[in-house]
């Protein structure tokens, strides 16, 4: 039989497969176990591959041959079935193909002599390495439906829509929200839009109170007191602030979680809005130490010099 010189690697997604690069660069080291090598011939060339990565085995090194069987079906394997070897060994498959050399003129073509048999083993290599690119943009509409594509691509298909994928989601979770976040763009800024998306990154569902803020605005001897409910605030309208509730306790969440949460709010929120989060165990607001109380850090006729004009 005459066979190609060059390999398959199966299709297998850049970084998935054996010896793929792991973290910082460095190969993923395979823990070395001894497998029975599995029957594959008579078997379709992508079946052959399925079966042998069940049985624990890396893709296999894929061979063209010109055979009497079904076109892509393997009709020849090294190691051959039962043989016991290490689970890195690469089983060579030789697959029946019709050779290109049909398509040229009869003077090209092979006979009982084997002229021309370096031409007929040099077109094997770029009939191989035209299919496997046939093979990709075959799968092309594969790699855009996140319920399907490998788990390497969702990060990239997430690029797309901005949406960050953490690292610590399991996949199914980034296939589910990778799935539903395009919808969320007709209702970007609203307050719907804000709690799907916070409960996407925290697994908790946020309640949102609009146009209501946890400080009344000061005024000394009318709706405050001084030391006890004044506090120091720029200018706010109401019309234009909200409140974020987490049921959730806040000493249960850690500062990565808490920037991820200031971080999705800041991202959707409206520009002109401001908001003020909060937990479902937060104390009394008047009773904790926000900003600047007069009283307690600041005294009437003691620390409230107007030093602009001083000399």
């Amino acid at each position: 039989m005459a066979l190609a010189s060059t390999t398959s690697g199966g299709g297998t997604p850049p970084g998935s497969g054996p010896g793929g690069g792991g973290r910082g660069g460095r190969p993923l080291e395979r823990r070395v176990k001894k497998v029975i090598v599995p029957e594959v011939t008579g078997l379709l060339y992508r079946d052959a591959i399925i079966v042998l990565q069940q049985a624990g085995l890396p893709p296999p090194l894929a061979r063209y041959t010109e055979a009497y069987a079904d076109d892509s079906s393997v009709v020849e394997q090294y190691p051959i079935r039962g043989q016991l070897v290490d689970n890195t060994t690469q089983v060579s498959v030789s697959i029946a193909k019709s050779s290109w050399m049909a398509f040229l003129p009869q003077v090209f073509q092979v006979s009982v002599n084997n002229e021309n048999q370096f031409l007929h083993e040099f077109m094997w290599v770029f009939q191989q390495l035209h299919e496997h690119i046939d093979q990709v943009l075959t799968r092309m509409p594969w790699l855009f439906r996140p319920q399907e594509t490998d788990p390497a691509f969702l990060p990239w298909l997430a690029s797309w829509i901005a949406l960050g994928l953490e690292a610590d989601w399991p996949v199914e979770q980034q296939r589910k929200w990778l799935r539903c976040a395009p919808a969320l763009y007709s209702i970007r800024g609203t307050k719907k839009a804000l709690e799907s998306l916070l409960e996407m990154y925290t697994g908790l569902r946020p309640r949102l109170i609009e146009n209501e803020w946890p400080f009344e605005p000061m005024r000394v001897g009318v709706s405050s007191e001084i030391g006890v409910t004044s506090v120091i605030l720029p200018a706010i309208s109401m019309a234009n602030c909200f409140v974020v509730e987490l049921p959730v306790q806040a000493d249960t969440l850690n500062d990565d979680q808490l920037i991820r949460i200031h971080r999705v709010i800041q991202a959707e929120k409206p520009a002109h809005t401001m908001y003020f989060l909060t937990f479902s165990n937060q104390a009394r607001l008047e009773e904790e130490d926000h900003g600047l109380v007069i009283g307690e850090a600041f005294v009437e006729g003691e620390s409230d010099v107007d030093w602009s004009e001083q000399p």
